[in-house]
């Protein structure tokens, strides 16, 4: 069994994650190389899914914190 992952370090990983899916959002959601619709919209639900769970480890490694 692996080790588990601190709530800081979950929230660093997650915000590496969000980066990457930001960034994959800003070059293939318009232009030339445009992906399609439904590959756009299930990157922007990967991204919501992301940043929500982001907010729940950070907050609870701020309540570990106190």
């Amino acid at each position: 069994m692996t080790n588990r992952l601190s709530h800081t370090d979950m929230a660093d990983e997650l915000a590496k994650l969000i980066y990457s899916k930001t960034t994959w959002l800003a070059d293939f959601s318009h232009g030339s190389r445009k992906r399609p619709d439904h590959e756009i919209e299930q990157k922007r639900r990967e991204l919501a899914v992301l940043q929500q769970a982001y907010e729940d480890y950070s907050a609870a490694a701020e309540r570990r914190a106190s």
